[in-house]
């Protein structure tokens, strides 16, 4: 099956469906699942404590998918003092997509485009999406209200048509989609693609705890906490996991930012939070079992063309 967009041909997909990268979730094997189905899996590079365990990381997805894959890159200094020597490998290794959050990729945005790459970046606003298409941006994934992570706060019934008409890029919609009608709504938007994170969480091939995953099947949209308080930036958490460290709340974002500028202190930092406080969005709400990530890309797929073929003519 092969569902065409300017998302799919520019990163020589068959389905236009992106594995979004997650801390401490996505690693070779979700990540080649889902390559291997027709999307593009994606991992963090922050999933790599040096470069070098980073590089062994890409080179055991190669040496089992000869798919696109993409890899997200930080690139604010106090969360990943590695992110320079982390993207020499990207670019070595000629990784396909490269996206880029917390910062703008506009110093490296020309040696991305040179190494035969597309660039991706993540954005929740129009002043930061101008931004990042001034510095060479491909496409502007739509980081909406429900989205797991850093989400941002507008609806993507105003987002996503917003970000396409005001700065003309292919946009990736991204918040609360776990099923394939919710791709039709967000492509009949206006989307080229769309970034799926909390529903690969419940896969055999993440490497969330079993609780975790089990902890999204038993959650409901209204048990998701959207709160700077945990890393410092506006993300959804889900409320289960975080009522088990009640003081977390009482931490205050300057307290945070100041843990971060440490450095190497940042990352581990970051490990300990997401390691025992979890992400997701209110796309739990269509999560009611764990299945194979291969298939609910094929899954998601069916019920797209399902779902268009049933509108109202």
């Amino acid at each position: 099956m092969k569902i065409k967009t300017k998302i799919s041909e520019m990163l020589k997909i068959d389905l236009p469906i992106i594995a979004a990268p997650m801390f401490l979730v996505s690693y070779p094997e979700l990540v080649v699942a889902v390559s291997e189905a027709g999307g593009i899996g994606c991992f963090p590079s922050l999933n790599y404590r040096t470069p070098e365990q980073l590089r062994e990381g890409i080179l055991e997805i190669r040496s089992k998918t000869k798919k696109p894959i993409g890899v997200n890159l930080i690139l604010h200094k106090e969360h990943n003092p590695n992110w320079a020597k982390q993207f020499e490998v990207v670019m070595d290794l000629k990784v396909e997509l490269i996206i880029t959050s917390l910062g703008t990729p506009r110093t490296i945005a020309k040696e991305i485009k040179a190494n035969g790459s597309s660039l991706f970046c993540d954005v929740t606003t129009l002043k930061h999406a101008n931004i990042v298409a001034k510095s060479g941006a491909d496409a502007l994934i739509a980081v909406s209200q429900g989205a797991g992570g850093h989400a941002g706060a507008i609806t993507p019934f105003a987002l996503i048509p917003y970000l396409k008409k005001e700065t003309g890029l292919p946009v990736i919609a991204a918040g609360a989609i776990s099923n394939g009608s919710q791709m039709a709504a967000a492509l009949s938007l206006g989307a080229d693609a769309v970034y799926i994170g909390t529903r690969f969480i419940a896969t055999p091939e993440s490497r969330a705890q079993n609780e975790y995953k089990q902890m999204l099947i038993d959650s409901s949209p209204d048990e998701i906490i959207y709160t700077e308080k945990i890393s410092g930036i506006p993300a959804n958490w889900l409320a289960k996991s975080v009522e088990r460290s009640p003081d977390i709340l009482e931490d205050s974002p300057k307290k945070i930012a100041a843990s971060h500028a440490g450095g190497e202190q940042a990352i581990e930092q970051e490990y300990k939070r997401w390691r025992d406080i979890w992400s997701a969005g209110q796309g739990v709400a269509q999560i009611d079992d764990v299945k194979p990530a291969g298939e609910i890309v094929k899954e998601i797929a069916n019920q797209y063309l399902e779902t268009i073929n049933s509108l109202p003519r």
